[in-house]
């Protein structure tokens, strides 16, 4: 004789952590995309700030140069600046930075929906394999965003971090009724 009582406390303990590791997804993912949005938002303020050092320098150089109001070797030695300025910039890859932490950023953001909607819409109603295989894609997602995402700065971090506990991702729903 089967002990159904223990076939149903069972089923229940597994439920329960397939809805804590969802859980785990979901704010992981929503960290995720927060900090890989500030990452990108940093890169591209670097981005701006070289080309614009960049591009003035070669401007005050050309200008100077051709006016006369620099001398050719002052005029020479700012573009000479101007184009180490530009070799920095190129190096760095900020543009490709920021494009590639904006992706992540909104891939993270679309995982973290991925897991609200499971936890909160689908999952108590699903049988229980259905909803093993279902976790199993989140953590597949999850994993394959981790290797390909861009490696945040820790300051990106803590600033994504802050703006989280400020509720920088809480919607007007999510307060109703209390």
């Amino acid at each position: 004789m089967v002990d159904t009582a223990n076939i149903d406390a069972r089923s229940l303990d597994w439920r329960e952590e397939i809805r804590k590791e969802a859980e785990r997804i979901h704010e992981s993912a929503t960290h995720g995309s927060e900090t890989q949005f500030e990452y990108a938002k940093r890169w591209r303020r670097v981005d701006r700030w070289i080309g614009a050092l960049a591009a003035l320098l070669a401007g005050i150089a050309g200008v100077g140069g051709l006016s006369d109001a620099l001398s050719a070797k002052s005029a020479g030695l700012i573009a000479i600046v101007s184009a180490g300025i530009g070799a920095v910039a190129a190096s760095l890859g900020a543009p490709q930075t920021k494009e590639k932490a904006g992706i992540s950023a909104n891939a993270y953001r679309s995982l973290q929906q991925h897991a609200r909607i499971f936890i909160n819409i689908y999952l108590p109603t699903m049988e229980n394999e259905a909803a093993r295989q279902r976790l199993q894609q989140l953590v597949d997602t999850q994993q394959q965003l981790n290797s390909e995402s861009e490696i945040p700065s820790e300051k990106a971090w803590r600033v994504a971090r802050g703006k989280l506990k400020k509720g920088s991702q809480r919607y007007a729903v999510d307060d109703k009724g209390r």
